[in-house]
Formats: structure tokens, sequence, C-alpha cells
């Protein structure tokens, strides 16, 4: 019999190996925001057989790119191949400002509130460079954010806020409690109108987070976009056994997954 040493050093390693996407299909640039004066790097993840002149393409905008830009683009590479379909421009958006400032919609103790200069950013600055030098589709449904904690927020808020600039939305383990539950009433403000539209919404979080804030209002924001927005198609899922940073990988997939499967 042989040793299992060896074996289980192998796997250690490729379970602690780095995902990369392919260099070669990896844009960067920088671009200086107008709109809140800070410097912003992007990745870009192409497609296979990528081809801008002949095809447009949806565009998933990642927010915390730095940290997770490789995890969502080789993920939607296969994702995107197991389910036999187009694959999309993965958007990795790196820091410009302190995340605690640009993914928060308001002041608060944990935040500086500058979320809303951020989304404008995006919108008046980022997506129109993605749609004139890349090929990303002009068209709301062919648009996606994904977010995490305080990124997460930020998809939420964009949800209530800028609702016009993507119809397609992964909030994983998003903090809803931050400014007393503030985005809860953002979105009760702004029901009547944002219900009108088709969404594609994405909620994870990790099954070990329902001891602190996080599961209320997680909770309550489902519930709300479930029984009153009839044109939305929604998924609610709770990673088995893991807390606030574990499950946010599994959760990117889970999300990409329901994404690619339902758009």
């Amino acid at each position: 019999m042989k040793p299992l040493f060896p074996l289980l050093l192998v796997l250690a390693f490729t379970s602690c190996k780095k995902e990369e996407f392919s260099p070669n299909r990896t844009k960067e640039f920088s671009i200086h925001s107008t709109t809140n004066g800070a410097t912003y790097d992007i990745q870009v993840g192409l497609p296979e057989n990528y081809d801008p002149q002949s095809a447009l393409y949806g565009a998933i905008y990642v927010l915390d790119g730095e940290e997770i830009f490789d995890h969502v683009a080789v993920n939607c590479h296969e994702i995107s191949s197991d389910n036999a379909t187009s694959n999309i421009l993965v958007v990795g958006i790196g820091y410009g400002n302190d995340r605690a400032l640009d993914y928060t919609p308001s002041a608060a103790a944990e935040g500086g509130g500058g979320a809303e200069n951020f989304l404008l950013f995006i919108k008046n600055e980022l997506i129109p460079k993605m749609e004139s030098e890349y090929g990303a589709d002009t068209l709301r449904k062919s648009r996606t954010l994904l977010g995490h904690s305080f990124g997460g927020l930020c998809a939420a808020y964009a949800f209530t806020n800028h609702n016009e600039m993507f119809e397609n939305y992964i909030a994983l383990s998003p903090s809803l409690w931050y400014d007393n539950e503030i985005v809860l009433g953002l979105e009760q403000e702004r029901r009547d109108t944002n219900k009108l539209d088709h969404q594609l919404v994405f909620l994870g979080m990790g099954e070990l987070e329902n001891s602190g804030n996080m599961l209320a209002p997680f909770q309550a924001f489902y519930e709300r976009l479930r029984d009153n927005y009839p044109s939305m198609t929604i998924k609610r899922h709770l990673e088995p056994d893991l807390g606030h940073r574990g499950s946010e990988k599994p959760n990117i997939i889970e999300g990409l997954k329901f994404y690619f499967e339902n758009r």
C-alpha cells in the first residue's frame, strides 16, 4: 500500500494554489474618476474567441476586484462552458478610495458614505468605456453587479437607487445592518418604480452568519423582493457550515451558476 503522506501534500498544495485567469485574455487599465477624484485599476477578463467587431458581450462588474477577479473570471469561463452558453466580460474594479467609503450608502460610524459617487463613476465613466472600447452590450439586461460584505451592501444600494444601471445582482453576505438598515428603507421608498422592471437577483450568505446581525436584514430584504417584485427571478442561498469569509467564494460560484442558468 502506498503511503498517504505524498498524496496529502499534493492535495494540500492543490487546495492552496492561487487561481489565475489566463493572462493572455486579461486586459488592464487605470481610470481616474472625475466624479470622486479616485484612480481605479481595472482588470477585464475576455471570453474565448473574443471579437468585439462581430459580437456584443454581457459584463459582470466585480467589486473588491483586486481580491476576487481571478476567481470570478475562472468560474465564469467554466460555468458558461458547462451551460453551453456565451461567456461574458468580467470587469474587476480595484480599490480607488477605501472600500468603507466607496461601498457605503451613507456616512456612519463604520463608513464614509461614498457609494453614490462610486456608482456614478461606474455609470458615467467605466460603463461607457467598456461599451465603446471592449464591446460591452449597452442594454441593462446585459449588466451584472457582484459584491460581498460591504460590496454586497453596495450592490443592494445600486438595486434601490440606480436600478437603471443593472438588471442582474449577485449580493453576497450584504452588510444590510449598516446605518440602521438604511437600504431596507430605500427599498421601500423606491419599490413602486423599481418593481416595474425585470430583475435577476441572487442573495447568498454563510449559514454560520446566523449568530450575528447579518441574517435578519438579509432575510427581510429577500422576503420584500420575493413578495413585491412580480417580474423578478430570485434565489436565496445559505452556504452550509461556513461563515462570513469562508462562504464568499462558494457563494460566488452559486451566484454565477444562477446567473448563467437564468439570464
